[in-house]
């Protein structure tokens, strides 16, 4: 652009001055978008630095650039006079923006520009034989344009230091309005000279670029924190639920395990000590115990990704102090199990299997007896548990084990069997519940890894309820 002003033929091209004034309007167009675009980036970025430099801008571009329109086709005093008014009052602003004050509202740069307005609209009103034209031109000469050169450099420094490519070319920018304004003083071409519009177009171009890569910067990393944010509500969110989901598994589990102990301290406090008394203590404890680890958060095994530790323990021991709050409790509970017969994992899974199994008993058949057996098939442990009721409702179908599946006319939440299957298969066994015949009820068998050691393999068992049976998975 700076080559073609050079240009002789270019320069009698049209009317004298057309080409100034299509330079100067573009130039003041260009730095008004620069002024929007540096208010949006501090609005985005919350960075006052870029208020007080849109300030500045916006004072540049509606007084400096409109005036030196009018300057072009003959400078005068008073032209003179008010450019540099505005030029006192923008350049403050910009060097403001080097380092802006923290303290003062987004507002403040915009009130400077306003009384600097107002100043240069007063200053239009100075006779032209009033103005000191020689004090005006060392004023520009001495201190507008060495500020403004000291701002360009400024910015150049901040962006090589910072490594910003953006904020280096905003520097290079202001250089070039610098160095077009060197270039008159020190040649004495009137203001109305291609040259120095062409190069002051040019420095508003490469600023107005700048500012518009700040913007596609500010706007992306407000795009990425927000997708950021939203990932980690999304995870925070599935956190909830699963807190919410195990903060009602618990207290189903406590629930259950509260309504075994329910009924019987009248009994622990009837003052007999025979053996059937010690044996209710020694269950209550053993009940008391688990319901403590389930509140400590220990009693849940998918609560901890590597779960519980594994070891052998014995199976009739767990389901005869169930039985035994049970019955105590008024329920027709029996229990039959091998006494030799071991498992391998974690004893506290299968006493919460039973419980909840017992418990759907009472819900689902109450006052209807209740058998539990537990026998060794082969490498695995059976627990069965078998009630004289209704049986399964069909409409559960293959449901039965999901999540919140449960008959509405029996109550419940539909947790128990569904903590129940995930608990049995996190130990590497198998939950399955089907309706029986001869007679009619509900049958869920408990299928376990066997411990081995050195137990003999003890005969395998029929199962109850073989005919008429129907599987439920």
């Amino acid at each position: 652009m700076t080559a073609l002003a050079m240009t002789p033929a270019l320069r009698g091209l049209g009317p004298p001055g057309a080409a100034v004034l299509v330079l100067t309007v573009a130039t003041a167009t260009v730095t008004a978008g620069a002024a929007i675009l540096a208010e949006i980036i501090g609005r985005v970025c919350d960075d006052p630095r870029w208020s007080w430099a849109a300030a500045a801008f916006a004072l540049y571009g509606v007084v400096v650039l409109p005036v030196s329109a009018l300057a072009a086709s003959g400078d005068t005093p008073r032209l003179l006079l008010i450019r540099v008014v505005a030029y006192v009052v923008a350049l403050p602003l910009l060097v403001a923006s080097l380092r802006p004050p923290q303290r003062l509202s987004p507002a403040v740069p915009w009130m400077f520009t306003v009384v600097g307005a107002l100043l240069a609209t007063a200053a239009s009103a100075v006779p032209e034989t009033a103005v000191p034209s020689r004090a005006v031109m060392a004023l520009l000469v001495v201190v507008v344009l060495p500020a403004w050169t000291a701002v360009a450099v400024g910015y150049v420094v901040e962006g090589y230091r910072r490594r910003s490519g953006p904020r280096l070319r905003f520097g290079l920018g202001l250089a070039v309005v610098a160095i077009a304004q060197l270039y008159r003083v020190a040649t004495g071409v009137p203001i109305g000279d291609p040259v120095f519009t062409a190069l002051r177009l040019v420095g508003a171009v490469v600023v107005l670029l700048a500012l518009a890569r700040l913007v596609a910067r500010s706007i992306a990393a407000v795009r990425s924190q927000h997708f950021a944010q939203q990932e980690e509500l999304t995870v925070a969110a599935v956190h909830l639920g699963r807190a919410q989901e195990l903060a009602a598994e618990r207290d189903h589990e406590l629930r259950n395990g509260l309504a075994g102990l329910a009924g019987i301290t009248h009994l622990l406090s009837s003052g007999a000590d025979d053996e059937e008394q010690q044996r209710l203590r020694q269950a209550v404890l053993s009940e008391l115990t688990r319901l403590h680890k389930i509140l400590d958060g220990g009693g849940l095994v998918f609560d901890a990704p590597d779960g519980p530790p594994r070891a052998e323990y014995e199976v009739g021991p767990v389901l005869a102090g169930l039985v035994t709050l049970r019955t105590s409790a008024g329920a027709l509970v029996t229990v039959d199990a091998d006494p030799a017969l071991r498992a391998c994992g974690d004893a506290a899974v299968l006493a919460q299997v039973i419980t909840n199994l017992l418990a759907n008993c009472d819900r689902h058949a109450p006052g209807a007896p209740v058998a539990v057996r537990g026998y060794r098939a082969g490498d695995k442990v059976v627990i069965e548990v078998r009630d004289e009721g209704p049986g399964l409702r069909s409409a559960l179908g293959h449901d039965v084990l999901q999540r919140g599946v449960h008959d509405p006319s029996a109550g419940g939440s539909g947790l128990g069997l569904h903590i129940s299957a995930r608990l049995i298969n996190r130990e590497g066994g198998e939950l399955d519940l089907r309706t029986v015949t001869d007679p009619r009820g509900c049958l869920a068998t408990v299928r376990l890894p066997a411990a081995d050691s050195g137990l003999d393999v003890a005969p395998e068992r029929p199962e109850v309820g073989r005919p008429g049976a129907t599987p439920t998975r």
